[in-house]
């Protein structure tokens, strides 16, 4: 089952604003693979317990903000 709501997240490294939603794992163990911020690259978690995050971006920062951070 998919959480209905979505939740915002900001990438630690950069700032970028993504909106997650969580996604109820298969029982069957699934081959994880890296997620990196669209933005900066940056690493993002792929699972929280039994569910599997998929990451929707909604606003990147803009050069100036990212030489602020």
């Amino acid at each position: 089952m998919t959480e209905k709501l979505q939740t915002p997240f900001h990438c630690p490294q950069c700032g970028a604003q993504y909106r997650i939603v969580k996604v109820e794992a298969s029982p069957v163990p699934a081959k994880l693979r890296e997620i990196t911020c669209l933005s900066c690259g940056g690493p993002l978690v792929g699972r929280e317990g039994a569910f599997f995050l998929k990451y929707f971006l909604v606003d990147t920062p803009s050069k100036r903000q990212r030489r602020v951070r």
